[in-house]
């Protein structure tokens, strides 16, 4: 067993979580649906997500029947909602290729939506006692930092250089790796943080090559940063009688399948969208403003306008439907999106 495995096995029984609601559990749709909720999230902004996800889909098939759409609505606010999509695919291919019943093999699980290599070990570990290495964001500080690793783990050959690390520390059987593998997580999310590290708590700072150095602070080297080009969207705020008017996004969009405001090419549009969408010409623009925002490869600058009309066609109207505003936060929306509707609120 290698000196990393057996401290933090060592250090698990004493100082690890125990007591998080996926825990103590080797049910593999417990662990699964975990595993993607944790995915860029922290774990206090998980746990509500969680619960309230067991609670109205109980196991694999009850999450597979149904729709995409009430998936969405109970993951709204958490953010990057292709997991929900891949979560509710995932469920749909279990219940019809695998019996309801969650796939043991490494391979299998490897298949399915929205699952990589470290969520997969994670599963395979955690729920099969299988000897499986992970390596997410945590193990990936956890790792450089011991072994002094002065590249950006993201560069493909240190990536490869940081699995094989991870297959190499793996404890010698499976006896306990359902205990290695929560330890570090638990060590990378409690202890060796990004900011802040408690390296006085560690198990491993004794051969800690960054806590040797004094690199902590420079270890894991962030990718070199490039100036973001930022994109412009206008979006119409309507709101009659309490309601807000929302437009399902496109699936090949931002958002996709998200309900959004509708969108205008500018402002100098909205009489016209209002004219042909709604049948009406009177309207009053209570106010105007700006939500900034960003994605991996751009910023977005969300321009609103805040519109009150009287008596619009209530009519069905293609993607659109009216929205109280009491019940937006049951709704699919996106993150900015819910926080434009909350402000106007």
């Amino acid at each position: 067993m290698s000196f990393i495995s057996h401290q933090l096995i060592d250090w698990h029984k004493i100082a690890g979580r125990h007591n998080l609601p996926w825990q103590n559990t080797k049910d593999p749709y417990l662990v699964w649906l975990s595993e993607i909720m944790l995915q860029q999230t922290q774990v206090n902004t998980v746990l509500p997500y969680y619960k309230k996800f067991i609670k109205q889909f109980p196991s694999i098939d009850k999450l597979a029947l149904t729709n995409e759409e009430r998936v969405l609505e109970l993951w709204s606010g958490l953010g990057y909602y292709r997991r929900a999509r891949n979560l509710h695919k995932t469920a749909v291919i279990i219940s019809k290729n695998f019996d309801g019943k969650f796939p043991s093999s490494f391979e299998d699980i490897l298949l399915l939506p929205g699952i990589g290599r470290s969520t997969a070990g994670a599963i395979s570990s955690i729920a099969f006692r299988e000897r499986k290495p992970i390596l997410d964001g945590n193990v990936k500080r956890v790792f450089t930092r011991y072994f002094g690793i002065t590249e950006w783990p993201g560069k493909l050959s240190i990536e490869k250089k940081l699995w094989d690390l991870a297959e190499s520390n793996l404890p010698a059987s499976s006896k306990n790796i359902h205990t290695y593998t929560q330890a570090l997580m638990d060590l990378g999310s409690t202890v060796c943080k990004r900011t802040q590290p408690l390296c006085d708590k560690c198990p491993l700072k004794k051969q800690c090559i960054s806590y040797e150095k004094d690199l902590i602070h420079e270890i894991p080297v962030s990718k070199k940063k490039k100036s973001l080009p930022t994109k412009e969207i206008f979006v119409l705020a309507i709101n009659s009688n309490n309601h807000f008017l929302l437009t399902k996004r496109a699936t090949n969009s931002v958002w996709p399948g998200l309900w959004s405001m509708p969108e205008v090419k500018d402002f100098q549009d909205t009489s016209k969208w209002l004219s042909k969408n709604l049948q009406i010409k009177k309207f009053q623009i209570i106010q105007d403003g700006k939500h900034k925002t960003a994605f991996t490869h751009y910023k977005l600058n969300i321009h609103f306008q805040y519109i009150s009309v009287l008596s619009p066609n209530q009519g069905k109207i293609e993607k659109c439907k009216w929205i109280e505003k009491k019940d937006l936060n049951k709704t699919a929306l996106p993150t900015p999106i819910n926080k434009i509707l909350s402000f106007l609120k």
